[in-house]
């Protein structure tokens, strides 16, 4: 694990700034428009820089969704990061609440808007759900394992990574065809996930 008060080289600190730029503007830009109306020259100006840094930056107007979608859920997992901190002596109370901050933050956040919508959806999805998109189911995989291995060491190791991603599987299910409330939907899977989590505590504690 990286140090979290080690300082960045100046290369890669100011790439890290240039990304963050980028997609904070994008995000502005989805927030009052269709995606499909977003332009890279748009993210640009918006951005503050050339259109070209933009291009070097990500390549594609396909690569801007994958890392925007990438972004958007890293963000959306600072706050199931922050309920799991705050209910970190009991696992099913870190689930619930981790899962109804997420479906919450998710439920109004301008990229599943666009998801769901019949219009522009289609673009997004489509590049999500090839191999292009893979790193962002990947990547909220590895950052939920990553808070669940920090908040409790003590649990099989072997058994972090798949429950993260079945966990990421099912909110992004959940947020793209909600069916309920996502208190509803957190307290259902709180009950279903009940003994799975009352072993991996007991394999902890034994």
């Amino acid at each position: 694990m990286s140090d979290p008060g080690a300082r960045l080289p100046y290369a890669e600190a100011t790439r890290s700034l240039l990304r963050e730029t980028i997609m904070r503007a994008t995000h502005d830009l989805v927030s009052s428009r269709p995606w499909r109306e977003v332009t890279m020259a748009q993210v640009a100006s918006a951005s503050g820089v050339s259109r070209q840094t933009v291009y070097n930056e990500l390549g594609s107007r396909r690569e801007l969704a994958v890392a925007y979608a990438a972004w958007s859920g890293d963000q959306m997992l600072d706050e199931v990061e922050r309920c799991v901190a705050a209910h970190r002596d009991d696992l099913e109370q870190a689930l619930v609440a981790a899962f109804t901050a997420f479906l919450d933050l998710g439920s109004g956040h301008p990229l599943i808007r666009a998801l769901g919508s019949s219009t522009e959806g289609d673009e997004i999805a489509a590049v999500l759900a090839t191999a292009q998109g893979q790193p962002v189911i990947e990547g909220a995989t590895a950052r939920l394992a990553g808070i669940i291995t920090t908040t409790w060491p003590e649990l099989p190791t072997e058994l972090v990574p798949v429950a993260s991603e079945a966990l990421v599987r099912l909110a992004i299910s959940h947020l793209l065809q909600p069916t309920s409330t996502p208190e509803a939907a957190a307290g259902a899977l709180g009950v279903l996930l009940r003994p799975f989590l009352a072993d991996l505590r007991a394999q902890a504690l034994g």
